[in-house]
Order: C-alpha cells, then sequence, then structure tokens
C-alpha cells in the first residue's frame, strides 16, 4: 500500500463514520416539516421533495464531493470507487423510504392528531 492509497483508505473509513452519523432535528421542525408535507396533499413526487430540501441536501453532499476530487487528483482509483458505490447505496435506501413514505401517507394522515402537530410546531416544548 503506498502512501496515498493509505489516506485514502483512512479517508474512506471517516466517510463511513460521517455517513453513519445521526444528525439531531428538534420536535418543533420535524412538526413544521410534517404540517408542509399535510398542506401540499402528501408527498408528490421525489424531485420536488429534492428542490424543496435543497439546501440540506447540498450540505450532506459537499463533503462526499471534496471527497471525491482529492481522491481523483490523487489516482486513487479503488477509493474513488468505493466512495461512489457508497453514495449510491444511500441513494437507493432513501428512494426506498421515500416510496415508503408515500405509500403510507394516506394511513398516516388519518391517525395523527393535527392539533398537536400544530401546538408542537408553535412552541419548542413536546405535547
Amino acid at each position: 500500500m503506498s502512501i496515498p492509497d493509505f489516506i485514502a483508505a483512512a479517508v474512506l473509513i471517516a466517510m463511513f463514520a460521517v455517513g453513519s452519523l445521526n444528525f439531531p432535528i428538534s420536535d418543533r421542525t420535524r412538526a413544521k416539516l410534517l404540517l408542509g408535507v399535510r398542506e401540499r396533499g402528501g408527498y408528490t413526487t421525489i424531485f420536488k421533495h429534492i428542490r424543496l430540501n435543497a439546501k440540506r441536501y447540498i450540505a450532506y453532499s459537499t463533503p462526499f464531493v471534496i471527497v471525491l476530487i482529492l481522491l481523483a487528483f490523487s489516482r486513487s482509483w479503488f477509493a474513488f470507487g468505493w466512495v461512489i458505490s457508497f453514495m449510491s447505496g444511500l441513494l437507493c435506501v432513501y428512494i426506498r423510504h421515500f416510496r415508503g413514505q408515500k405509500r403510507s401517507w394516506r394511513y398516516a394522515e388519518k391517525i395523527i392528531n393535527w392539533d398537536i402537530v400544530k401546538k408542537i410546531s408553535e412552541n419548542d416544548s413536546s405535547a
């Protein structure tokens, strides 16, 4: 293993660690997002959802792009392939999750107590 390959391996391990982190979202933010989905009539298309949440997706994808550029310049194509495959896997999982949310929206809309969701979105304490 040469020095660039060793660095590439360390970067890959760091990317997998960062990718597995769960960034916390407050109850208030979740309630606002849920009310927004309700106002739009449910989950429409994945492209519209991505467009509405573009800032968050740019923030999540920027580290991956930086690592891909560094790996390309260091000609670590094996590590570059691993990062691409990791990103592809994340995309597949995200699309599967979105499709599940879209399918179950009609049921979720019936069972959610919207008064509590509105209360949580207006103040930061949980109901």
